[in-house]
């Protein structure tokens, strides 16, 4: 494979200008870097409000998911100013120049995806007078201290971690799994609830019939938690006994050399596309018959929060294997949507997959429960109303969320 399909490309994905969009005011979704290309979930969820006005603001952009001017901003222009500038937000606080830039936009309230991005916003949410919610999505809750701590970033996201759980006006986890996690960790009960996103119903969904091939497909980081490599290995016994199917491999990473060479060694089918836009991996999830990203607890704790990308295989018809790690069994659900294994299982995998591969019935049952599950439980405009509501109540009543029980999305 080229170097250049190693690139993170550009996602071009918008939403509505403020200009365009009344209701309760502005929300400022702040991301330290906007924005990374694995997290178009972000975007989606702004796309959807219907209440608010999403506003994006980080310290810098990176290459990634491209958000439009007039609903962006970072502090970090550009340049040695820029670079200043980022500092003294970090460190000192907005400017009361930044600060007017975020009134006049009638900001309500500041939502901060992942934990330590919670932190770095506590400053700019307590100076602009609204509440702060984080939203919690995995790795900021699983990953040991010892391995947060590699980074600066890290480092200060610790010392100020009881801050942020003593400031913060809500705490938002992906999944009860997650949630559970925080708790360990001191996270408030009363205010920390669980929600998930959820997927465009209307933009994922199954193919015509027949378009389906034996195609076993990947698609996360290349990285340890995802477990690539234990379905590398299951491939071998699948292709043993399924001769026609294959595996292809959507996503970048560090261990791309070692699971490229490790395809290689086995004599496997297999196809390594690199990180791809959203359009193709809606493509390949319309022709591949089972999707498979098999999970486990990496050596620094990072487990997987909920899985995203389940859910939309899952709108589109398509069962999937993982395995019984952190909460993929509330994105799956074990003989009703998919087939989960135990974590670093390339034999169970191999006959999860080939389950699915030799019995048509069984797929066809599958498939239509996925599509049913995510209908009823992960439709992204219904998830979305949810969560304004939520929000909405906590801007009425900013110091009596009522706990968990009050602010539950259901």
């Amino acid at each position: 494979m080229s170097t250049a399909a190693l690139r993170e490309p550009s996602i071009q994905l918008t939403t509505q200008p403020a200009t365009q969009q009344t209701g309760l005011g502005t929300v400022v979704i702040f991301r330290i870097q906007l924005l990374p290309p694995s997290e178009t979930f972000i975007v989606a969820q702004a796309a959807a409000m219907q209440q608010f006005s999403p506003y994006f603001v980080g310290w810098r952009r990176m290459a990634g998911i491209e958000l439009p001017a007039e609903t962006s901003w970072t502090v970090d222009g550009g340049g040695l100013r820029g670079k200043l500038r980022e500092l003294r937000f970090r460190y000192a606080g907005p400017s009361r120049e930044q600060l007017a830039r975020l009134r006049a936009r009638a900001t309500r309230l500041v939502y901060a995806h992942f934990a330590p991005d919670g932190y770095a916003a506590m400053q700019l949410a307590d100076r602009l007078g609204v509440p702060l919610v984080t939203a919690l999505h995995g790795y900021d809750v699983t990953m040991t201290d010892q391995a947060i701590a590699a980074t600066r970033l890290g480092r200060e996201y610790l010392r100020g971690r009881s801050a942020l759980q003593k400031m913060g006006a809500l705490f938002v986890a992906c999944s009860a799994f997650v949630r559970g996690r925080a708790l360990e960790l001191g996270y408030p009960a009363e205010r920390t609830i669980v929600h998930s996103i959820g997927v465009d119903v209307e933009r994922f969904q199954p193919p015509a019939a027949g378009q389906r091939q034996k195609i076993v497909l990947f698609v996360a980081r290349l990285v340890e938690k995802k477990g690539c490599g234990s379905l590398i290995d299951a491939m071998a016994e699948v292709e043993r006994h399924s001769p026609a199917a294959e595996l292809v491999v959507i996503g970048g990473g560090p261990l791309l050399p070692h699971y490229e060479a490790q395809a290689a060694a086995l004599g496997l089918r297999c196809r390594f596309l690199g990180t791809q836009p959203g359009s193709a991996v809606k493509h390949w999830m319309a022709l591949a018959a089972v999707f498979c990203v098999p999970s486990v607890v990496a050596a620094s704790g990072d487990a997987e929060g909920f899985g995203m990308v389940f859910i939309e295989a899952q709108a589109m018809g398509l069962p999937v294997v993982s395995t019984f790690s952190g909460g993929i069994p509330e994105a799956v659900r074990h003989e009703e949507t998919g087939l989960l294994v135990k974590e670093r299982d390339p034999r169970g995998l191999a006959q999860a997959i080939l389950r699915l591969l030799q019995g048509d019935e069984l797929w066809q049952r599958f498939s239509l429960a996925g599509r049913t599950n995510v209908e009823n439980h992960f439709n992204l405009a219904q998830q979305t109303g949810r969560l304004e509501k939520i929000f909405e109540r906590l801007l009425v009543e900013p110091h009596q969320t009522g706990g968990v029980t009050g602010l539950r999305s259901t």
